[in-house]
């Protein structure tokens, strides 16, 4: 778990008189320990399944391309999907600043965003 210091330098500054809640879509052993450590006598409250397991019917593309290859590509990608029934659309990106600029572009060129 690539954030554990920093979540730990946070919790370590909480007033031990205050009440403290943590959310996590999974829970690995790292999330229990973090749990564990810092809150007395916690609750696990679960919503859905406790084991993970993929949709099936999602299909996941990974297209490595170069910086100024990527909005080509996700225009053609998403006039493709456009075609398909039923369909829904999620674009990860590295900053705020990026999906942004993703969704001003978008909407420029007519998608609904």
């Amino acid at each position: 778990m690539g954030f554990e210091p920093q979540i730990r330098k946070i919790i370590e500054q909480i007033r031990p008189d205050r009440q403290t809640m943590m959310f996590s879509a999974t829970w690995p052993k790292e999330v229990r320990k973090l749990a564990e450590d810092f809150i007395k006598a916690y609750v696990q409250v679960n919503i859905g399944a406790l084991e993970l397991t993929a949709n099936r019917n999602i299909l996941q593309i990974v297209d490595v391309c170069g910086e100024y290859d990527k909005e080509e590509k996700l225009q053609k990608l998403l006039t493709e999907i456009a075609n398909e029934k039923e369909n829904k659309t999620i674009i990860f990106v590295e900053t705020k600043r990026k999906a942004d600029d993703i969704q001003y572009s978008m909407k420029n060129k007519g998608w609904n965003v």
